[in-house]
């Protein structure tokens, strides 16, 4: 039946084969668990790149939110006044007077108002200064505008008629 001769024979060959079998079956389960916490491991570290953008992105948001807080600053009556008197140096706009109107606050920023009063030459001066106040790097949003006329001269060939305007302007802050 059993031949133990055969087996007695080649005694250390069974066992040789038999431990490259053991040592085979321990090196593929040492490298399927190896190759697991390497998965895991790549798995984590795009994890954790994904979470370091989107601190990168948020880092970058609030940088951005500081610059728009510093641009939106209150401003007293006295630097507005400098502002818009540079603003109508090279325009044909005279400023008779500003007046600062109730602020208003809404829940995330505020919005402070001057009533202005000047004279224009002409509508096109007054478009002029218009749209230097708005392209302005502060930000003035003009609201309401009242214009008049009223004459310089006696009428005749040769009017001169000026404009008497008033503006409601804004500006926002934090």
């Amino acid at each position: 039946m059993f031949n133990f001769d055969l087996v007695e024979r080649n005694k250390n060959l069974i066992v040789n084969i038999g431990i490259v079998v053991i040592a085979l079956f321990i090196a593929w389960h040492l490298h399927n668990s190896a190759n697991n916490q390497i998965n895991n491991l790549v798995q984590q570290q795009e994890s954790e790149l994904e979470k370091n953008k989107v601190a990168q992105d948020i880092a970058a948001l609030e940088q951005k939110s500081e610059k728009y807080k510093n641009t939106f600053v209150k401003k007293d009556l006295a630097e507005i006044m400098d502002i818009l008197t540079g603003i109508t140096k090279n325009t044909q706009v005279r400023i008779l007077s500003v007046k600062p109107v109730a602020e208003e606050a809404t829940e995330n920023y505020r919005i402070s108002s001057f009533l202005i009063t000047l004279k224009a030459t002409n509508f096109h001066a007054l478009a002029e200064f218009i749209s230097r106040v708005e392209s302005y790097k502060d930000i003035y949003l003009i609201n309401e505008v009242g214009i008049s006329s009223t004459a310089v001269q006696p009428s005749g060939p040769g009017d001169n008629t000026d404009l008497a305007v008033t503006l409601k302007i804004n500006t926002v802050y934090y």
